[in-house]
C-alpha cells in the first residue's frame, strides 16, 4: 500500500460515520441488472457501507478491504463475511458472485490483476459495478473557502491512484459490456461539523497534517464559521459516477 492508502487505518471508526451513504434509488437500478441475488462481493469495502445497505437484498454478502482496523470498524451484521483481504488475488470460487461492487476505491489496484481476478470469480452473467463520486459543493461562497483554504493546499497530497479518482477513471479500459446508466446525486444534508468530519478522513488531508504538523481542517472550521452556524444544515453536493458492467 502507498502512504494515502495506509492513511484509512488512522481514525478507521470517523471514517464509519463520517462518510456519506449512496442513495437507494441507484442500488435499485444497479440491481435492477442482476439475474440471480445470490451472492455480493462488497470490494475495497471500507467501512461495510454498500455491504450493510444491500444486505437485505442478497442471500449472502461478503466484504473484504486490505485495512485490517477499517474491517474491525466496519458496520456489523450477521450475514456479513468480512475478511482483510487484496482485491486482486482472493481465496473466492470461481464463478461465485452475482454482483462486485467497489465504492470509491478502485484506485488503489492493480487494475490488470483486479480485472483478471474479477473475471474469474464473477459468475458468466454477473454484474460489475465501479462507482463513487467527485469532490462536495456547498455553495458559492464556502467552495470558494474550500478552493483557497484546503484544496490548493493538499493538492501536491494526494497520490496517483487518487489523481485516477479525481478523474472518475476517465481512459481505463473497463471489460465486459457496459450498461449505460442515468446520472444520480449524492445530496447529503449536512451541518458544518459534518463537512469537517468528512474532509478529516481524506488521505491528502491526513499526510497534510503529519507532514506539516498542523491541523489543516481546523484551520478551515475558523474559516467557516462566520459563513455558517454551528445549528445550521446546508446542502452537500456531489455527483456520482458509474461503470456497471455485464460479464
Amino acid at each position: 500500500m502507498d502512504s494515502n492508502s495506509k492513511s484509512f487505518n488512522l481514525k478507521s471508526g470517523q471514517y464509519a460515520q463520517s462518510r456519506p451513504r449512496y442513495p437507494r434509488n441507484f442500488y435499485d437500478f444497479l440491481i435492477s441488472f442482476v439475474n440471480h441475488q445470490e451472492i455480493l462481493w462488497d470490494c475495497a469495502c471500507g467501512n461495510g457501507q454498500v455491504a450493510i445497505d444491500l444486505v437485505g437484498d442478497f442471500k449472502k454478502v461478503f466484504a473484504t478491504d486490505i485495512n485490517e482496523n477499517q474491517i474491525k470498524n466496519a458496520f456489523k451484521h450477521p450475514k456479513i463475511n468480512y475478511a482483510v483481504s487484496p482485491s486482486e488475488n482472493t481465496s473466492f470460487p470461481n464463478n461465485y458472485f452475482d454482483l462486485i461492487c467497489v465504492a470509491q476505491a478502485m484506485h488503489w489496484f492493480d487494475l490488470d490483476a483486479f480485472f483478471k481476478e474479477v473475471d474469474r470469480v464473477l459468475k458468466p452473467d454477473g454484474i460489475l459495478a465501479i462507482f463513487g463520486y467527485g469532490f462536495v459543493k456547498i455553495n458559492h461562497e464556502v467552495d470558494q473557502i474550500l478552493e483557497q483554504v484546503l484544496h490548493s493546499e493538499i493538492d501536491k497530497y494526494w497520490s496517483e491512484g487518487n489523481s485516477l479518482l479525481i478523474s472518475e477513471f476517465k481512459g481505463v479500459d473497463f471489460p465486459f459490456k457496459k450498461i449505460d446508466a442515468p446520472s444520480f446525486n449524492m445530496n447529503q444534508a449536512w451541518q458544518r461539523t459534518d463537512l469537517l468530519a468528512y474532509l478529516d478522513t481524506w488521505s491528502a488531508v491526513k499526510r497534510y497534517n503529519e507532514k506539516n504538523n498542523s491541523n489543516i481542517v481546523e484551520i478551515l472550521k475558523q474559516h467557516l464559521e462566520p459563513l455558517w452556524d454551528s445549528n445550521e444544515y446546508k446542502t452537500a453536493k456531489m455527483d456520482l459516477y458509474s461503470y456497471i458492467r455485464k460479464k
